[in-house]
């Protein structure tokens, strides 16, 4: 390649040469100008270009540059063998692969006949141009041709294919083998011949497997061997492998031996069991009798030595005995049992079960959301292997024997409010948790807890009140009970007011718990009050109780009965008439009235009569009889209640009624005259009035 430039000064003119971008500094001569490229090569094509400066000069350089192609004629890199032989029916590959630039194409002749695959399907040209025949024929015998052609040449081989045919040959025969029940096993029954053979597998007279029959758990592997999978006992027997073709037939048997598989029939189970009891691990196994049996147990992994563990034995049925389990003894046990008719493993795991631990780091405090609550806090503890049941709680109340608070606290729960407890009073706790082992050990015991005071909630108890005399009443009671005292008592405070009236309670401060009486004095007779007693305590006063009411005694009335007045009726009875007093001054009940008479200067002589009270008629009325005739009296009206007579009224003179005398005495005649006579006679003892 040239390059001509001109420039002034030309001693400054320098030329360079490129090929794709890259400096070229070989085969440069005549002052750059010229580039020679002796003997191309592939590798040298490319484009070059030439560049023209002028040296310490602003000119722009200028450049010119041109593509080289350089061609390769063909030449093989694969050829095939001068002369080929391929068995009928098989597959053969014809190598032909060339190279040169550009990439030569590859053409076919058979027997100087072009290929076509179109017409030919059995033909053909693999990637890279080798030639595959497939399912070869006596006619595919004969030359092949393989032409390489490009641009810059052609080049050509040959070979000759001969296709033969060959009496079947069974090179590699089943060979008598045993095999595991359940296993597979492949009876070899490897074949030449051409055409290729057709392989048919018999036990007996019974096909298993060819070209057209395949029985379940029989496979005609392409090699021409056969697949039992799964194999049975039953499939023991005598196995004859027949290959055939149209050259002939060849046949090759073997024996089968199929044992029983040795299995874990009595596997291990999941066991649980309570500390210092008993576990036994089972490895029951099943083997064919011309086989023996090895148990190998292993915990975890690692290999059980039972022969150096004195709480441990090894039936010879493979059972394992673990006495006096502890939590050591916790963990997977695999029972492996090996043999020359199959290797086994089972495996389960034992858990060691005893009570849990006790709950860990109980606290107790005052509740800050409730009232007479304390919240009680725990660690959840060690549950000895199987699931925590319940908790039990127990509380000491004031230093008193522990007793059962709460029996069936969730297993899940790791605190509680202990409600519903008594102000002033202490509490310590403790827990234990229960599994299905039993119950384990108490906790420790919380501090004590105190709770403060509160006023009692509860009134004193049986109330009682009774009149003692007409102005006093007593009053009984009965402390609240201890639960609602909360804290000790100081005392009790007694109201007390007249019954339904609007007037003030009077209290009564009783300083001593131990007083549960008092006698109210002073009080109005025979009135009705209403009495309640509460309790204190240093926290403040409780409730008041229910109300009781109750009487003063009676007393005697204070006035006499009114409007008073008497008459005589007859000479022996008198007529009284009187109004009742009022009631305000009665200071009872009304028992009624007494009906009084007596002579003068005989006080102590009265004649008396009761007469009951009349509560419908506003005035009363009443008799005294059996007075003395014609005889004078006093007379007075006064009314009683149950405790006494009240004041007789103003007494009142009267005298009785005149009545006929009595008959006179001592009746005597005297004659005085001829015609007279004298009558004498002494006065009646009664006269009932003044003689006439």
């Amino acid at each position: 390649m040239e390059c001509v430039a001109n420039a002034r000064p030309l001693i400054k003119l320098s030329i360079s040469w490129r090929k794709n971008g890259v400096l070229v500094s070989s085969g440069l001569s005549d002052f750059n100008r010229r580039l020679t490229i002796l003997s191309p090569m592939v590798s040298d094509a490319g484009f070059y270009e030439c560049e023209a400066v002028l040296r310490s000069s602003s000119v722009p350089s200028v450049s010119a540059g041109a593509y080289l192609h350089v061609f390769e004629p063909p030449q093989f890199i694969k050829e095939p063998e001068r002369h080929i032989t391929a068995e009928m029916e098989k597959v053969v590959d014809i190598p032909c692969q060339a190279r040169g630039v550009p990439q030569p194409e590859i053409v076919w002749y058979k027997d100087a006949l072009p290929i076509d695959p179109v017409k030919m399907p059995r033909y053909r040209v693999l990637m890279g141009g080798s030639l595959q025949v497939n399912g070869l024929l006596p006619d595919d015998t004969g030359m092949f041709q393989c032409f390489a052609r490009n641009s810059a040449g052609e080049v050509q081989t040959n070979t000759y294919l001969a296709v033969t045919s060959i009496a079947p040959n069974i090179t590699a025969g089943p060979s008598d083998s045993t095999v595991i029940d359940g296993m597979s096993i492949i009876l070899h029954c490897e074949t030449s011949g051409a055409p290729r053979p057709a392989i048919t597998w018999q036990k007996g007279e019974r096909v298993l497997a060819s070209g057209s029959v395949q029985l379940p758990r029989f496979t005609l592997l392409e090699s021409g061997s056969l697949l039992i999978s799964p194999s049975h006992i039953s499939d023991a027997g005598t196995y004859t492998c027949m290959a055939s073709n149209s050259r002939g037939i060849d046949e090759a048997s073997a024996d089968l031996i199929v044992w029983a598989r040795t299995r874990i029939t009595t596997p291990p189970q999941d066991q649980s069991v309570i500390k210092g009891t008993k576990a036994i691990m089972t490895c029951g196994v099943t083997h064919d009798p011309s086989v023996i049996v090895r148990h190998v147990w292993e915990k975890d992994g690692s290999m059980i030595n039972v022969q150096s563990i004195p709480r441990m034995r090894l039936d010879v049925d493979g059972t394992l005995h673990i006495s006096q389990t502890w939590s050591g003894d916790i963990g997977t046990y695999t029972c492996r049992v090996t043999s020359v008719g199959g290797n086994d493993s089972r495996s389960a795991h034992l858990r060691v079960r005893q009570l849990p631990h006790a709950p860990e780091n109980p606290i107790a405090m005052l509740s800050k959301s409730e009232k007479r609550a304390i919240d009680l806090a725990w660690a959840k503890p060690f549950d000895g292997n199987s699931p925590l049941i319940r908790y039990i709680l127990e509380v000491s109340e004031n230093n008193a024997p522990w007793a059962i608070l709460l029996a069936n606290i969730e297993p899940e729960s790791t605190a509680v409010t202990v409600n519903g407890l008594i102000p002033a009073r202490s509490y310590q706790f403790r827990l234990c948790a229960i599994n299905d082992v039993g119950k384990g050990q108490f906790s420790k015991e919380t501090d004590r807890v105190s709770l403060p005071e509160e006023p009692p909630s509860a009134p004193p108890q049986n109330v009682i009140a009774s009149g003692r005399t007409n102005q006093s009443i007593m009053i009984q009671w009965q402390p609240p009970p201890e639960s609602h005292q909360n804290g000790i008592l100081r005392g009790y405070i007694v109201r007390y007011r007249l019954t339904g009236l609007p007037v003030d309670y009077q209290l009564k401060n009783i300083s001593s718990p131990d007083v549960t009486t008092l006698l109210l004095e002073d009080l109005i007779i025979w009135t009705n009050y209403e009495l309640e007693v509460a309790a204190y305590n240093g926290a403040g006063l409780g409730s008041f109780s229910h109300k009781v009411t109750e009487w003063t005694l009676q007393g005697v009335p204070t006035i006499a009965p009114g409007n008073v007045q008497v008459e005589a009726v007859n000479s022996t009875a008198v007529r009284f008439t009187w109004t009742a007093p009022n009631p305000q001054f009665i200071n009872g009940i009304n028992q009624g009235y007494k009906l009084l008479a007596w002579e003068p200067g005989k006080e102590e002589d009265v004649s008396m009569v009761t007469v009951r009270p009349n509560f419908q008629d506003s005035v009363h009325v009443g008799y005294v009889t059996g007075l003395k005739k014609f005889t004078e009296y006093f007379t007075s009206v006064l009314c009683f209640t149950t405790p006494g007579d009240g004041p007789r009224s103003p007494p009142k003179a009267l005298k009785t009624h005149e009545d006929t005398p009595g008959a006179v005495g001592h009746l005597s005649f005297t004659e005085i005259l001829d015609t007279s006579l004298k009558v004498s006679w002494s006065e009646p003892n009664e006269k009932n009035g003044v003689l006439t």
